[in-house]
């Protein structure tokens, strides 16, 4: 087979300029990064990294209490994030949503089975609002805008922001998104089970998990970031900085279910289905002009 010289040329040109590409992304990191949120971000990931520890002292009502500090921190730091650009009332609308629609989702299917299949939670998570752990929609709030962030950058073409997008852009940007936070549930879901959180009816194949949940979740997911893509624009959001947290989340969780919680093949999965979106993401932000 020829070798195509002039392909090849362009590869070792486009590696050659990568660090040059680099630069103008981390200034644009540091933009939309401020101090607040490098706090916020630095105290999530000593926690995230405390957490295994706390596993291994067998210390359940600390570890209960560390993962809702988790969770609480991650909020925090995705709110301090777009604050800059959505301003109070945008932001503080932003998350009210988000947290109703998540609850009402999680009501519905765990009274009812749709969309997510037959499940119920434990009392380890307090308070409860009928009978769902106020944890839980704040989890959604967590990951909402930083997957949200990511089908943006992997649907976006170089004129996005020139014009407002159509209704058929907006479900592509949202079904993407959906897919993104879905595959942090690959994740999510196996770890929560095994920790006793909630309890599936029927366990699934997927690590006692069934396959409808995570069909539930695209939906669910795909349903709240298209309605509030008219809310909010999505070209208004930190793109670089949500980016970042969900990188995070995907290392992270990537590290700890393979290496500290005995879950490897939970770890593969979730490293494969979350590095796809983090992989595409990033390869689009890298791309763009600057």
């Amino acid at each position: 087979m020829p070798v195509n010289f002039r392909r090849l040329a362009i590869g070792f040109s486009n590696v050659e300029s990568f660090p040059r590409r680099t630069g103008p992304i981390l200034g644009e990191l540091r933009d939309q990064i401020n101090v607040g949120s490098r706090v916020l971000l630095c105290l999530w990931m000593i926690l995230m990294v405390l957490v295994p520890h706390v596993v291994r002292l067998g210390d359940r009502p600390t570890l209960l209490l560390a993962l809702s500090l988790a969770v609480l921190l991650q909020v925090g730091l995705v709110l301090s994030l777009i604050f800059p650009a959505l301003k109070t009332r945008a932001t503080i609308g932003f998350g009210v949503l988000v947290v109703a629609l998540a609850w009402l989702a999680e009501f519905v299917g765990h009274n009812t089975g749709f969309p997510f299949g037959r499940y119920t939670y434990s009392h380890a998570f307090r308070p409860q609002v009928g009978d769902v752990p106020v944890q839980i929609p704040l989890a959604w709030l967590m990951m909402i805008p930083p997957a949200w962030a990511t089908g943006t950058a992997i649907c976006s073409k170089g004129d996005y922001g020139k014009s407002r997008p159509t209704w058929k852009t907006r479900a592509v940007f949202a079904l993407t998104a959906g897919l993104a936070f879905t595959a942090w549930d690959l994740f999510l879901d196996p770890q929560m089970v095994a920790w006793g959180i909630w309890h599936w009816e029927s366990p699934g194949s997927y690590y006692g998990v069934p396959a409808i949940n995570f069909a539930g979740w695209i939906l669910v997911a795909t349903a709240i970031t298209f309605g509030l893509s008219f809310y909010i624009d999505s070209r208004a959001l930190p793109q670089g900085a949500l980016l970042v947290v969900y990188t995070t989340v995907w290392l992270l969780n990537s590290l700890g279910m393979g290496l500290y919680f005995g879950q490897p093949g939970v770890a593969a999965a979730g490293f494969i289905g979350m590095g796809v979106f983090v992989a595409l993401a990033w390869l689009k932000v890298a791309a763009l002009p600057r």
